[in-house]
């Protein structure tokens, strides 16, 4: 039996699962028949297993690739995960668990695989080492993502998306949506978490910092079924694949353009001279009428005033 249902039911090949891992760097596609999964998109490589692989991860660019059987004819067990190094085409580490495996999540450091009702992460060592497992909701469709410094996954209700502190183990709910979580996703800096929900009419965005919602986008009025979502590596768009249509969104508007002035035409100036230094301030000359012209000096001064004192006349003589 497929491990997911198809997304195209067309006669053609049948994809029954894509992965776009957060770097954005790789992609990652198992369809049948043939059973074909796809790997860098600046190799183009093809592997050909001759046998069904349902769900696959890649490690950026390096030569890990995380599988999971499906299809009519099973590659390997659906209960198993297996990290297949494409290098030494063998696998290199084999996860056994009680239920079908839906999904998973790779990077250099940590692994993360959803099961139907369980979240398990662990250590990418030799051999791989369980940290930590979480219950959930019903999530069939395995949905679950990894941050460099968090993790998020349906909560135990459904609508809610329960986010982990990988270092401390920290654990926040966030009431995204009054039902059922059909797709999530995180940006690639680990600041925003993208949520969609069964109905298909609103994406919701919720800041990882302290949960709460900064934006409700909304796809359309009718309901539809979202696969998946996407954020750029740039962190400023958003891509919803739905049933309907596919459309980029901007998260975050870009700054307005920078108006530059026209250049000021510069000003010609002199070159600086030295200082000139101050004339002396031409004297007053005297004014006619407070000058002695015997003393030629002012009429104030003590000689002036010793020189304009007219001589008494002496009293006439009589005649004999």
């Amino acid at each position: 039996m497929n491990t997911r249902p198809a997304i195209d039911e067309s006669t053609g090949p049948i994809a029954l699962n894509y992965s776009t891992p957060t770097h954005a760097s790789s992609r990652s596609l198992a369809v049948c028949p043939p059973y074909l999964t796809s790997a860098p998109k600046a190799d183009r490589l093809a592997i050909d297993f001759n046998a069904g692989i349902g769900a696959t991860e890649m490690l950026g660019k390096a030569n890990y690739i995380a599988l999971v059987g499906g299809g009519k004819n099973p590659k390997f067990p659906i209960n198993k995960l297996i990290i297949w190094d494409d290098a030494k085409q063998f696998a290199a580490v084999t996860l056994e668990f009680p239920t079908q495996v839906l999904q998973s999540r790779l990077s250099r450091s940590q692994i993360l695989i959803a099961l139907h009702n369980t979240i398990s992460l662990y250590a990418f060592s030799s051999p791989p080492r369980k940290v930590s497992s979480f219950e959930t909701a019903d999530n069939p469709s395995g949905l679950c993502s990894l941050g460099s410094k968090i993790i998020a996954f349906p909560g135990r209700t459904p609508g809610q998306v329960q986010m982990v502190e990988i270092g401390s183990g920290n654990v926040s709910i966030i009431p995204a949506h009054g039902t059922p979580l059909k797709a999530m996703t995180l940006s690639p800096n680990g600041e925003i978490l993208a949520t969609a929900s069964e109905t298909g009419t609103l994406i919701r965005l919720f800041s990882t910092t302290n949960c709460a919602r900064i934006a409700e986008l909304r796809r359309g009025v009718d309901p539809a079924a979202i696969f998946s979502l996407a954020i750029s590596p740039s962190n400023t768009l958003l891509a919803p694949l739905s049933m309907s249509s596919t459309c980029l969104t901007r998260l975050h508007p870009p700054p307005p353009p920078l108006i530059k002035s026209p250049p000021r035409p510069r000003s010609q100036t002199a070159a600086p001279q030295a200082p000139t230094p101050p004339s002396p301030s031409p004297k007053t000359p005297p004014l006619p009428h407070l000058i002695n012209k015997n003393t030629a000096s002012y009429p104030n001064s003590p000689s002036s005033r010793a020189s304009s004192q007219t001589p008494i006349p002496s009293p006439p003589r009589p005649y004999p």
